[in-house]
């Protein structure tokens, strides 16, 4: 790794107007956030656009209804990996209140800490539609290439084969929360 010459966003560098080398993808980065973004703009984005409408980074219940309130088709709750707010809520965590707000009423799926099929199976246990998993596709994208990746999903598929297995279900669309041990504080209460 310490001769491996540095990477830096390949496809953004040299991509987008003005970025050249790292220093000037901090600065485009920084000006992508935009900080006027709130629900009124996101109804103003649904009435122009008619097509599938996802937004990403739910992970308040009030955040979730209105989220259906604006016409969105579904939503992913995730805290982006932790990466922006360190002491974020677990997106696995937000998840069993957000369901309870929501129901069946929008597309609810999970980003943020899916590692193995056993996550996988939580999330849907808890009602997730699906999950996302980005951190273990780049692993095995570092490792092998395309072939890491395949070699990715066919462990996680395993993995949620066995899981189910250990938890007497054969149809992953019919795993609830019957099935998980969640401890008591589990909940939205906070000191």
């Amino acid at each position: 790794m310490l001769g491996t010459k540095r990477r830096f966003f390949g496809n953004i560098v040299g991509h987008a107007s003005g970025v050249t080398d790292p220093s000037s993808l901090t600065a485009w980065t920084a000006e992508a956030f935009d900080e006027a973004l709130d629900w009124d703009r996101i109804r103003e984005f649904r009435k122009m656009w008619d097509g599938p409408l996802i937004i990403k980074g739910i992970i308040d219940p009030r955040d979730a209804l209105e989220a259906l309130n604006v016409g969105a088709d579904a939503i992913i709750v995730s805290n982006h990996g932790g990466r922006q707010l360190d002491g974020a809520l677990s997106s696995i965590r937000a998840l069993p209140q957000i369901m309870d707000a929501v129901g069946d009423k929008i597309e609810v799926h999970l980003d943020s800490g899916i590692r193995t099929g056993q996550d996988v199976l939580k999330a849907l246990a808890l009602g997730a539609k699906g999950t996302y998993i980005g951190r273990a596709f780049v692993y095995g994208l570092g490792a092998m290439g395309e072939a890491g990746v395949t070699k990715v999903l066919q462990i996680l598929h395993k993995e949620l084969d066995v899981s189910m297995a250990f938890c007497g279900r054969t149809d992953v669309t019919k795993v609830d929360r019957d099935i998980l041990m969640v401890p008591r504080d589990f909940s939205d209460r906070w000191q």
